[in-house]
C-alpha cells in the first residue's frame, strides 16, 4: 500500500477549480519540481483561520515573510505521519526571530505554514532533487517583491476579486482595502493601473536585472 499523500492547502475560487494564487504556486512549484505525490484542499479565505486553529496550526510568527502578517494563511502542507520522520525542520526565520513557532503535530502529522518555511522544510524532507535556497538572487528578490506588490497589488486587486468565491470575495474586499490603504473602486479604471504599473516599473527594471545576470533559461542559468 503507498503511503499517503501530502496535501497542500490552497484558496478557493469560482469554478473551474484550479489554482491561482502566487504563494500556493510556490509550494505547488517544489512539490512538481521534486515530484512529490501530494493532494489539493481549497479552502475559503474566511474559513483558513478556524480551519487552521482545529488542526492545532500555531499562527504565522511577527515578521514571518506573509506580506499581511496575517495570522493563519495559505500554503500550508500536511505531512502525513506516515511519510514523516523523526526529523527537525529548519526554520529560516527563528535566527531573525526566536519566537517562530515550530511546525505543529496532531497524531503525529505536521502542518507547516509559510511557503518560506514549507520550502525549506521540503528541502529537509525530500533533499532531491535540490534546491537552490540561499542565493545572493533570493535574497534580492525576496527585497524587490513586497516592494512590487505594494504598488502594483492594488491595480490586479478587481481582478482578482472578480473570479473569487462569493463569500471569500465579501472577506477578500475589506481586508485588502484595509491592507493597502485603497478603495479597490478606485482602480478599477484603466488610467489607475496604468499609474500604478509605470510608478512600479523601476522595481521591475531592478528584477529583471537579476534575471539577465545569467544567460537562462534559468535564474541560475543551467541550475
Amino acid at each position: 500500500m503507498s503511503p499517503p499523500e501530502l496535501v497542500l492547502y490552497d484558496l478557493a475560487r469560482v469554478p473551474p477549480t484550479r489554482c491561482w494564487s502566487f504563494n500556493p504556486w510556490k509550494t505547488r512549484l517544489i512539490l512538481n519540481y521534486k515530484r512529490i505525490p501530494y493532494k489539493t484542499h481549497f479552502l475559503e479565505m474566511p474559513d483558513i483561520a478556524a480551519h487552521h486553529k482545529a488542526l492545532g496550526v500555531p499562527p504565522n510568527a511577527p515578521g514571518s515573510s506573509t506580506l499581511l502578517a496575517t495570522p493563519y494563511t495559505v500554503p500550508m502542507i500536511r505531512i502525513p505521519a506516515a511519510n514523516n520522520p523523526d526529523t527537525t525542520f529548519s526554520n529560516p526565520q527563528a535566527s531573525a526571530n526566536p519566537a517562530s513557532p515550530p511546525a505543529s503535530t496532531k497524531s503525529q502529522d505536521r502542518y507547516i505554514m509559510d511557503s518560506a518555511l514549507i520550502a525549506h522544510s521540503l528541502e529537509t524532507l525530500y533533499p532531491s532533487p535540490p534546491l537552490k535556497l540561499n542565493t545572493p538572487q533570493q535574497y534580492v528578490i525576496e527585497t524587490l517583491w513586497p516592494r512590487i506588490i505594494r504598488i502594483i497589488g492594488p491595480a490586479i486587486l478587481p481582478s482578482i476579486a472578480s473570479f473569487l468565491t462569493p463569500a471569500t470575495r465579501d472577506y477578500f474586499i475589506p481586508t485588502r482595502e484595509a491592507a493597502f490603504g485603497i478603495k479597490l473602486s478606485d482602480y478599477e479604471h484603466p488610467s489607475a493601473q496604468e499609474k500604478a504599473w509605470k510608478e512600479v516599473e523601476p522595481l521591475l527594471v531592478e528584477l529583471a536585472a537579476v534575471l539577465k545576470e545569467s544567460e537562462g533559461p534559468f535564474v541560475l542559468g543551467q541550475e
